[in-house]
């Protein structure tokens, strides 16, 4: 796309509503002095037709009704849907009628780069949404095999460091100017093509619905979730001391090992009481705050348990194989208590520094899993023992029920003792 001789940002509001159009129209014209702002009443689908038209804006403003039609086939995001699969054209930011955070999701699938519910107009969230949007645009892009290159620069965020980097997703420690204080980015590179289409966008999208609605402390904070013309990313709580795993160079006594476990329990219980099985349970998955409770993060394969009573066997095997049920490593329909198998790994490796099962290659560690009878304890451990056989059992109806249940058992461990009885006093014998 050609840039303008003056380089203003090219605005277009497209919106029915006289009142809000003329509204929106103000804010724009007014906080970007000197940029090219245009409107119509037309629909997103004129726009659409109008290739070249299209093609000379930045940013389009679009009016989107969700009162009669909240679904992901509403007229609008069919049209977001097709000037999504094109990165060169403009940034959309919904203003949106009605809705609900099911349409947010369905919008932010279909493209968007922000979405504005039109109870919440004003002049702020209008300039901020167009800033970002532009910014955005001016960044640099994904390389053309999809995997990540450049420097990412976010509005509001500061990069301090790259944590991770697959395929063409990255994680980072970022500072936010908003916040005050270091986050963690999650951040999806976008490629060429409709991004409905891409496998890690739906993951991101159900990492972030899920931890959104959870909205508890045993999963990470959630402070933001954006969509813009070259990244998508979630930006999360940071936890500066890092992941369960680190502490796991050894043995953690018993104390500290039944302590955590009862800590991972209890946020499994709040997870499967949302509705959610994780799947993917490790110790890089646990993160450690700095008063010692645990978050669980990455919720990339987990499924709503609904789902999952409602799968069939031969289902895609997904997981890390030294943490998965017998039933995962089967591809068979799997439930909370394939968490619960998990979290049995998890405190034997804790116990005793070392995991249960081990081998060469992935599916000698998946056997054992299905067939391996479930390994003794060192004597002076020997009070954990049924604890672990429970967890660990091949079958999951020989397992606790419910993580709660896990719980309740892990604090009866850790409780001290009961205080002996005080003998009664003597009876005193009045003469």
């Amino acid at each position: 796309m050609e840039a303008s001789a003056n380089n203003e940002p090219r605005i277009l509001v497209v919106e029915p509503d006289a009142k809000v159009r003329s509204a929106v129209l103000r804010y724009v014209v007014k906080g970007f002095e000197g940029s090219s702002v245009q409107s119509t009443s037309g629909t997103l689908d004129d726009v659409l037709g109008e290739h070249s038209r299209l093609k000379s804006f930045d940013v389009l403003l679009v009016g989107c009704d969700f009162a009669t039609d909240g679904t992901a086939d509403n007229p609008t995001l069919r049209a977001l849907r097709a000037i999504a699969a094109d990165p060169s054209n403009p940034a959309v930011i919904l203003l949106t009628t009605k809705g609900s955070e099911y349409s947010a999701v369905q919008a932010i699938k279909a493209g968007a780069f922000d979405y504005i519910p039109k109870a919440l107009l004003g002049r702020e969230q209008v300039l901020g949404a167009v800033q970002r949007a532009l910014l955005a645009r001016k960044g640099p892009v994904g390389g053309r095999d999809g995997g990540v290159a450049g420097m990412i620069r976010l509005f509001g965020y500061d990069m301090r460091r790259c944590l991770a980097n697959r395929e063409n997703v990255s994680v980072h420690v970022a500072f936010s100017a908003e916040r005050g204080k270091e986050v963690v980015l999650k951040v999806l590179h976008r490629g060429r093509g409709s991004i409905s289409r891409d496998d890690n966008f739906d993951r991101l999208v159900t990492e972030f619905k899920l931890l959104f609605d959870i909205a508890d402390r045993a999963v990470a904070e959630i402070y933001d979730f954006r969509v813009t013309s070259q990244y998508s990313y979630i930006a999360m709580e940071y936890f500066p001391l890092g992941h369960l795993g680190t502490q796991l160079t050894g043995a953690l006594t018993p104390e500290q090992a039944l302590k955590h476990a009862a800590e991972i329990s209890h946020a499994l219980s709040i997870i499967h009481t949302a509705g959610v099985v994780h799947r993917d349970l490790k110790p890089g998955n646990i993160m450690v705050r700095d008063d010692r409770t645990v978050a669980l993060i990455d919720f990339g394969i987990s499924h709503q348990i609904e789902d999952m009573l409602n799968a069939t066997a031969g289902q895609p095997i997904a997981g890390t194989p030294y943490y998965m049920s017998p039933e995962q490593a089967r591809g068979q329909p799997t439930d909370e208590r394939t968490d619960l198998y998990a979290l049995g790994v998890i405190l034997y490796q804790m116990l005793t520094g070392e995991k249960p099962f081990t081998g060469e290659t992935t599916e000698a560690i998946l056997e054992q899993h299905c067939s391996a009878a479930v390994p003794r304890l060192p004597a002076q451990l020997t009070a954990y023992q049924a604890l672990l056989d429970k967890l660990l059992a091949k079958d999951a109806t020989q397992r606790h029920s419910n993580a709660r249940e896990v719980t309740e058992t892990i604090e009866l461990m850790i409780a001290p003792p009961p205080k002996p009885a005080e003998p009664p006093l003597p009876a005193v014998v009045v003469g």
